[in-house]
């Protein structure tokens, strides 16, 4: 460990990793979140879940998988929580964990800068230009395709604007690709976010906002889904507006809480 960095190297014997099947908590003192990396040998071929401990900023550290070429892949759905971060490795893997926030002069008090830091630490999310984000600005269909397969690990770039995303949204059901560049509503996010987790069956039949009779059929069981998942909220004068425009900031505090949700299973 030195100023600017920190590294580590773990060999876990092959009997350890067997009898915890559910993932290894490394034995090491904890990285700091800036810039550290952490050589895993966990003694099987199997991939293993290992809990590394790092103290940073919960919503900007990111944990990235070391590419044999040297380059990063950055494990979208990985979060600092708890001091630790949990990541499944193969024997030898080399995980860095750094600290990715963006500075955005538009976010400096917006009620989303967290939920907004933490997706664009993970670059689900781009900036409008290198100091802005524009959180209130509406989302396409097409820019929450390309999130939605950036989260899914799908490399978007290249090709013409949101053109993979929307190839991976169609090919996955999550969209029909129709309108592309039209605004989402709020329950096409929720739906397409709901078909991403692989619809699953809500518990809470009940919908209490106060405009529930306004959600269409076909974004109900999302709906319930994402509310008692805790994915989901409504605005405070309890209405939940099925049909009004997603703002960039309301996408980004859905996904972090998705994100979180993944992590609970």
């Amino acid at each position: 460990e030195n100023q600017h960095s920190a590294k580590a190297t773990v060999r876990i014997p092959a009997k350890v990793t067997e009898a915890n099947p559910g993932g290894v908590v490394l034995p090491i003192p904890a990285l700091s979140g800036e810039n550290a990396s952490i050589t895993v040998h966990t003694g099987v071929a199997r991939p293993v879940p290992v809990e590394i401990p790092v103290y940073g900023n919960e919503a900007t550290t990111v944990a990235c998988l070391v590419n044999s070429d040297g380059s990063e892949t950055i494990l979208k759905t990985a979060l600092l929580a708890g001091g630790h971060i949990t990541v499944s490795v193969s024997n030898g893997a080399t995980v860095r964990v750094r600290d990715n926030g963006k500075n955005f002069q538009d976010v400096h008090g917006h009620w989303a800068k967290s939920a907004i830091d933490f997706v664009t630490a993970r670059e689900l999310f781009s900036g409008r230009t290198s100091g802005t984000f524009a959180p209130d600005a509406f989302m396409s269909r097409a820019m929450l395709a390309t999130v939605l397969a950036r989260l899914d690990g799908v490399d978007a770039a290249g090709g013409s604007a949101y053109q993979k995303g929307m190839s991976w949204a169609v090919e996955q059901g999550i969209s029909d690709g129709r309108n592309p560049d039209g605004q989402v509503t709020r329950e096409q996010f929720v739906t397409m976010l709901y078909r991403c987790a692989g619809s699953p069956a809500a518990t809470n039949r009940e919908l209490h906002f106060s405009d529930a009779e306004k959600i269409n059929a076909y974004a109900r069981e999302a709906i319930r889904w994402a509310t008692e998942n805790g994915i989901l909220s409504g605005y405070k004068d309890g209405s939940f507006v099925p049909q009004g425009k997603t703002t960039r900031a309301q996408a980004a505090a859905m996904l972090a809480r998705y994100v979180e949700f993944l992590n609970q299973q």
